[in-house]
């Protein structure tokens, strides 16, 4: 008698198979989520409503989940407690935070130091010396600007600090206190200070720039920085950083962007002919890399600010050169 043959097992064919996998795949890359922390007001909400905008995070497989807070301090909180994967802060407060306990580090530069000292444009004020006996507004004595300027002024034989009377003046009020003639000079956030140029009734007296070049200093050193927690997954902090930079890019070319930005209240811009200034001003302050250079020019920066106005109003001795991290790349 002829013998039963086993019933053939089915062979899934090999594309198929492929097929599931890299399906599987793509779903485990999707549940990747990052948490990053805003503040109000900051510009980190620009680029993470453009990733969210442009799809970009669901493109390149993880899910971006953002929640705005008050203040710097709240994002700091949130930071610490976890709820918070990335924030973004200044290149003296990681060092700041490392100190308090904070598991954090620096990934990547967010923005650099841009804007300057801003006059009326028919001051007489034509050069920094011409700054003495004057009253110049800053946001605070702990200003990174104002702190670079009396770096600069140091080598000009001065410190503006005393040869001026440095008022305390909220950002978004310099322009009404300027013209009141209640001060003659003013260190503006750099979004304020494009806005008021772009009037035409106010110019730039020095840039950041300048002030960093007569220091000896690059003038691409970076201000804020994307803070990432230690234990949030490298993968998905590469993904994000990698979204961050087509973001910029998208915003670089897409004015309608912009226009959908300030219609979400994003920013308050109330004469949007000022708009152009502000792209222009917010792409010249783009970082264009991330190196071990870079990371240096930041500490000679500090010494310098240490050097002029001292540890007590500087914050810190010395910046912790391990609390950034230089092996991250978009």
């Amino acid at each position: 008698m002829p013998q039963p043959t086993a019933p053939r097992a089915r062979r899934t064919p090999i594309r198929a198979t492929c097929a599931l996998l890299l399906l599987l795949g793509g779903t485990a890359a999707a549940q990747k989520t990052l948490n990053v922390g805003l503040q109000a007001g900051g510009t980190l909400s620009w680029v993470t409503f453009a990733i969210q905008k442009y799809g970009i995070d669901r493109d390149l497989g993880f899910r971006l989940n953002t929640t705005t807070y008050a203040s710097k301090d709240a994002t700091r909180v949130a930071l610490r407690a976890g709820d918070a994967q990335v924030v973004v802060d200044d290149f003296l407060e990681v060092t700041l935070l490392r100190q308090k306990g904070f598991p954090v580090s620096a990934i990547y530069p967010f923005s650099l130091i841009t804007g300057g000292v801003i006059v009326p444009a028919g001051s007489d004020i034509r050069t920094v010396a011409d700054l003495k006996g004057q009253t110049l507004g800053a946001t605070s004595l702990t200003d990174k600007t104002l702190l670079i300027l009396r770096a600069y002024t140091r080598r000009q034989g001065f410190d503006v600090q005393s040869a001026a009377k440095v008022a305390s003046v909220s950002s978004p009020l310099m322009e009404q206190f300027m013209n009141r003639g209640e001060i003659q000079a003013g260190i503006p956030f750099w979004h304020h200070g494009a806005r008021m140029v772009s009037t035409g009734k106010f110019r730039t007296l020095i840039s950041s720039a300048d002030l960093l070049r007569g220091l000896g200093l690059p003038q691409n050193v970076p201000l804020l920085y994307l803070v990432a927690r230690t234990d949030a997954d490298p993968a998905t902090l590469r993904l994000f950083l990698k979204a961050v930079n087509q973001a910029n890019e998208r915003m670089k070319t897409d004015p309608a962007f912009w226009t959908a930005m300030l219609d979400a209240n994003l920013y308050a811009l109330p004469d949007r002919s000022q708009l152009p200034a502000l792209r222009t001003q917010w792409a010249a302050g783009l970082p264009k890399r991330w190196t071990a250079a870079d990371l240096n020019a930041t500490l000679l920066l500090t010494r310098r600010m240490i050097e002029v106005a001292g540890p007590d109003v500087v914050g810190l001795t010395r910046l912790d050169t391990r609390a950034f991290n230089t092996s991250y790349r978009p």
